[in-house]
């Protein structure tokens, strides 16, 4: 395992190239999200954009690498648009910088100057060929053919990146080239995200596209969960085995004090885990504001799992008595090995820490309008409501009520907390009641209208563009998804597209779950697997991010590393 930290560790420290590009992917991040909100993206006349995609073409056929670490770079921002309206379609930094990587690498192949190894097609690489030509299949008998076939373009353009990402990640010391570059721009959207709350609270203009609910770089706040879920477990799995296999003989320090105090504050692996902390702090503090409670389980669940691991397999490599073997060996011996409760009750600790200060500044710094212990129970189908109901009047409000329209009834109607002294002062009576969770009744009309198309349309589905047509919208105007990533490729990519996209997804869990029982949890990269899968597809339980560029990025990181046996 050491030799996997040794290798990332080299990648940094004797190259100070991947230093720049790291600051310059940072810098990009940041005026991506700056040009976004004053106006100056996207691009406005077709000239102008046409210039840029030609210097991005050249720095991409000058070093196909670096455009690679870019587009790892720019995953995150989903909702920035570089194209100008007169094109007619939408175009994401990382779909540009993916698209010119890949036309780079196939230029330079042609002529002979090959700058990566190409990799061996193996049979579940046919599944994300199978899941596009599916969703043109669906899309040449749907209603809205013309969206459909478009959409299932879209598809195939997130399938041609999962096949460059397979080219340019073949191992966990390829991985951890690109790593830091996913992060780096994983801190710019976090603090962003906090930022946006910040400017709502404090009644400024917040870039939110639901007020009090940062989205960050995402279309949604949901989606944002889901990739906070997913970067903190990562974040998490890093954690666990730097920690795992800390050695105090070989760390090294930044810097030599006389006091042996301030030397273990400045020492290497310690400021390491100093960083990451503050890191993970910042996830979790943007995670509670989405406010996503499918994103929220998915975290609890990747922290659960994080003790697990921490409480079976938290020693050091170094005491660790038994040997990797076949699966039911190892079973075996994790089963009588004895558990870490040393470091399950520390790591325990630290968890129930981060959550608490997380929830305290945002309490203190006054970072949500949200009821949040209100969220918290709605997800067993209640929700808590503040209205506000005619003074002078002796009618008594119920506790629970199904909709909002019954206040009416009663001379009453909703209001949002920062309205509280506000009604008051104008001598309204302000109470608490409960209503069921309106979103458990949208989801509910959702699935039951996407069965019935199932029903009618089994083998098929209906095309990608059809799905929000059929859907319908939300109060936004935005076009609704089935709200679960299953039904969502049923429909779009009919049953064929659901058999390819389920058995990939299956067997990149299950592959994985055997070789880290086998490992008995010295495998980093089966673990980074594991988490990744419950991170992304257990929030896609509820929502639809099939679409997400990040998404395809793992899932073809995920089959590299099981494919390298090296």
């Amino acid at each position: 395992m050491k030799k996997y930290f040794q290798q990332i560790s080299q990648q940094f420290s004797k190259n100070s190239t991947r230093i720049y590009l790291v600051l310059a992917n940072v810098v990009l991040t940041c005026f991506a999200i700056w040009f976004s909100n004053v106006g100056l993206l996207p691009f406005k006349n077709l000239g102008d954009f046409a210039f840029f995609v030609i210097l991005a073409l050249m720095f991409a056929l000058y070093r196909p690498g670096w455009a690679f670490v870019l587009f790892i770079g720019s995953l995150a921002l989903e909702n920035i648009n570089l194209a100008p309206s007169s094109i007619g379609i939408s175009l994401r930094p990382y779909q540009l910088f993916g698209a010119l990587t890949l036309l780079a690498v196939a230029l330079r192949h042609l002529i002979g100057r090959r700058v990566v190894t190409l990799f061996k097609l193996k049979w579940y690489d046919a599944l994300p060929i199978l899941f596009v030509l599916s969703g043109f299949l669906s899309g040449l008998g749907a209603a809205n053919r013309g969206l459909s076939l478009k959409q299932a373009l879209i598809a195939a353009s997130f399938v041609a990146l999962y096949f460059l990402v397979r080219v340019y990640v073949q191992s966990f010391a390829d991985l951890g080239k690109i790593a830091l570059f996913f992060l780096s721009s994983g801190v710019v959207v976090v603090c962003y995200s906090i930022w946006q709350n910040i400017r709502f609270s404090s009644g400024f203009k917040s870039f939110e596209t639901m007020p009090g609910r940062p989205n960050g770089t995402f279309s949604e706040p949901d989606w944002l969960g889901i990739y906070l879920t997913f970067l903190l477990a990562s974040l998490l799995v890093w954690l666990f085995y730097v920690s795992k296999n800390h050695n105090e003989k070989e760390s090294r320090l930044i810097l030599n004090f006389k006091f042996e105090i301030l030397n273990q504050f400045f020492n290497v692996q310690i400021f390491k885990k100093v960083v990451v902390y503050i890191f993970i702090t910042l996830v979790t503090i943007a995670l509670i504001l989405t406010v996503s409670r499918s994103a929220w389980i998915g975290a609890v669940l990747i922290a659960l799992g994080f003790l697990k691991i921490v409480l079976l397999y938290g020693e050091k490599e170094s005491q660790v008595t038994g040997r990797s073997g076949k699966f039911w060996q190892s079973v075996m011996f994790d089963l009588k090995r004895p558990w870490n409760w040393k470091g399950f009750s520390k790591s325990s600790g630290f968890l129930v820490g981060i959550f608490a200060i997380s929830v305290g500044a945002i309490f203190v710094f006054h970072l949500t309008t949200f009821q949040l212990g209100s969220r918290v129970q709605s997800t067993g189908g209640l929700q808590k409501i503040t209205i506000a109901c005619q003074g002078g009047l002796d009618v008594a409000v119920p506790q629970k009520i199904n909709n909002v329209e019954e206040l009416a009834n009663y001379q009453c109607w909703h209001i949002n907390l920062e309205d509280i002294e506000k009604e008051k002062k104008l001598g309204s009576i302000v109470q608490e009641v409960y209503r069921s969770d309106p979103n458990v009744g949208i989801r509910g009309k959702i699935y039951r209208t996407a069965f019935e198309q199932i029903k009618k349309h089994p083998i098929v589905g209906i095309g990608w563009g059809s799905v929000s047509t059929i859907l319908g919208t939300d109060e936004r105007g935005t076009g609704l998804n089935a709200s679960n990533i299953f039904l969502d490729s049923w429909l779009g990519a009919g049953l064929l597209g659901l058999l390819a996209f389920s058995v990939l997804l299956g067997y990149v869990f299950v592959f994985a779950y055997l070789k880290f029982v086998k490992s008995q949890g010295t495998e980093i990269a089966s673990t980074f697997v594991i988490f990744g899968v419950f991170a992304i597809f257990v929030p896609n339980l509820f929502n639809s991010g099939i679409f997400l560029g990040f998404v395809w990025v793992f899932l073809a990181i995920a089959v590299s590393l099981l494919a390298d046996t090296k």
